[in-house]
């Protein structure tokens, strides 16, 4: 299909950008300033560096119907720094479903990332273009390989997250990138999920996230 083409194309190009290696990070709040982030301090229990993101991360703003979006610091600059894949997408949107939330892992009984500040749920992404892209609608299920990780999808909004979910895997930016291909209860968001700043050798690591 013609989207498998080009959608190729645009993966090779973006992850050029994402073979390049930063420094190990100095202080995290002083990253943010850096990049012009729009964030001010916060308090939540189990959050290393607790922050309130208040304006667009790297030019993407993210929205929630019910929560403001409170997390770790290092997981504000992994989103900044991967707003350069929903751009070049035509995305400039996101609604998250959960960031900070204190609970388990299901079935388990180990605190999820989410208890940290650590993981965001995105649920629906979107531009003046392609309009609002829901993962649970339009994210095509049982594409790519370890080869070819887009695959042949057959709609454009298929194509669009399947590019974004390679892009953010390969990008060393997350160690979880999490979709409707991983387990049902995935179906219908992207779990994005960071390690702790003083984890970090640099801003990008040289290992792909699990996904």
């Amino acid at each position: 299909m013609i989207y498998g083409r080009l959608v190729r194309v645009l993966v090779a190009l973006c992850l050029l950008v994402a073979t390049a290696h930063a420094d190990p990070p100095g202080d995290c709040k002083a990253e943010l300033d850096a990049r012009h982030v729009a964030w001010k301090p916060a308090a939540r229990s189990g959050i290393a560096i607790a922050v309130e993101i208040t304006g667009p991360l790297g030019g993407v703003q993210f929205s929630s119907d019910d929560q403001k979006l409170v997390i770790d610091c290092s997981l504000a600059v992994s989103l900044d720094e991967a707003g350069r894949y929903l751009r070049g997408l035509g995305l400039t949107k996101a609604s998250f479903v959960s960031a900070y939330s204190r609970r388990m892992v299901r079935g388990t009984n180990h605190l999820s990332k989410h208890s940290f500040g650590l993981a965001i749920d995105v649920a629906t992404f979107g531009g003046p273009e392609l309009g609002t892209l829901s993962v649970d609608r339009d994210y095509e299920q049982g594409l790519g390989d370890d080869v070819d990780c887009v695959g042949e999808p057959l709609t454009r909004g298929g194509a669009v997250l399947r590019i974004l979910q390679c892009q953010l895997v390969r990008s060393g930016l997350f160690h979880l990138v999490l979709s409707p291909d991983y387990d049902d209860s995935h179906h219908d968001h992207f779990h994005l999920e960071a390690v702790p700043w003083r984890d970090r050798a640099g801003l990008r690591s040289a290992t792909p996230a699990i996904h």
